[in-house]
């Protein structure tokens, strides 16, 4: 299946370097690391990488890591044998495979279990695997694509990603900024998609008000590009410009409150002090390493709690937010007693 010719939209320094760097490494038969946050456009940086390669007339195959059960993972990648295990009624190619000569994009690489990373590893430096239950080496020839939205760093530090593996994916690693930090390409995105709209949705052109570019400018972009494309199909189809500005003036409200409020930092700086007062109201002191651990875990609740509210409870997104990984998040929620408002 062909796809059309991908296009990196923007002429701000920091886009502009991407697409430099795609277009140099596309024909380099090197592993590419894609970052950067959801939404930012990694998918359509790996496209350009396999379009502009000599791999163009051969197959893109998209992994999404993350939507693969852990069961399943193995054999989605490299394949089974029929009878090799209960429910292979037949023999089945994994995306190795069927990427044959062109190229396999692992998007959410850091969801990938480290069990299975190990696997991954050996595969990308022998160039060869065996489907799950077969005695015949199937070699490697597509070229690798990856990317993701966590810190592979902190991810390395916390046990959940191997280094070794994180040094064979990034021989040439490409980081995409978040859309907020290069509000310089809004109005090159927006016509953009206003275009495309018309042209493949047959939808009405979109004229955007003075207030509504002026909110677009203002606004932090959580879900980058994909939140900006999606408002814009919003506004064709429904033409709610009211709506939508008091969304997001609801948002940058919420992200930037009144000075009448107080700041979240007054509430964190309080709380060690309250946790020595509890202590020292008490009959038996505690050492300072106690003291020192129960106000990290009073801080860290109040903060982590902030940032799921503001998130509306999405723990892939806060945990982005709070730079650590999506499962240190979630055993940080249960030691700490953590949980929606709501079943």
């Amino acid at each position: 299946m062909s796809f059309p010719q991908p296009v990196i939209i923007g002429s701000s320094p920091a886009i502009q370097k991407v697409n430099t760097i795609t277009r140099k490494v596309a024909g380099v038969d090197l592993n590419v690391l894609i970052t950067g946050e959801s939404g930012v456009g990694k998918e359509l940086v790996a496209r350009s990488l396999h379009f502009f390669s000599p791999r163009k007339s051969a197959p893109f195959i998209k992994v999404n890591s993350a939507a693969l059960p852990s069961e399943l993972i193995e054999s989605e990648l490299f394949g089974h044998e029929k009878g090799a295990f209960t429910g292979a009624d037949r023999a089945k190619a994994g995306k190795f495979e069927l990427a044959g000569q062109g190229s396999i994009f692992l998007d959410e690489i850091g969801e990938i279990p480290i069990y299975m990373q190990a696997k991954l590893l050996q595969v990308l430096q022998d160039r060869f695997y065996y489907r799950i239950g077969g005695m015949k080496e199937v070699a490697v020839s597509a070229r690798v694509i990856a990317a993701t939205n966590q810190n592979l760093d902190q991810e390395m530090l916390d046990g959940n990603f191997r280094d070794d593996l994180f040094y064979r994916l990034s021989t040439i690693s490409i980081h995409i900024p978040p859309l907020r930090e290069r509000k310089d390409d809004l109005q090159e995105l927006i016509e953009f998609f206003c275009t495309q709209m018309e042209k493949q949705h047959n939808l009405p052109r979109i004229n955007l008000n003075s207030r509504l570019m002026d909110l677009f400018y203002e606004y932090h972009w959580p879900g980058n590009v994909r939140e900006l494309e999606n408002y814009l199909k919003r506004l064709s189809v429904l033409e709610n410009y009211t709506e939508i500005a008091e969304r997001i003036q609801a948002n940058l409200d919420h992200k930037f409150p009144s000075e009448e409020q107080p700041p979240v930092e007054e509430d964190e700086d309080r709380i060690p002090e309250e946790v020595l007062q509890e202590n020292l109201n008490s009959k038996v002191f505690p050492s300072l390493k106690e003291v020192r651990d129960q106000a990290v875990h009073r801080v860290e609740k109040v903060v982590i709690e902030k940032v799921l509210e503001e998130t509306g409870w999405n723990r892939k997104r806060a945990s982005q937010i709070l730079q650590i990984s999506y499962r240190a998040l979630l055993y940080k929620m249960k030691d700490l007693d953590i949980a929606p408002p709501y079943k």
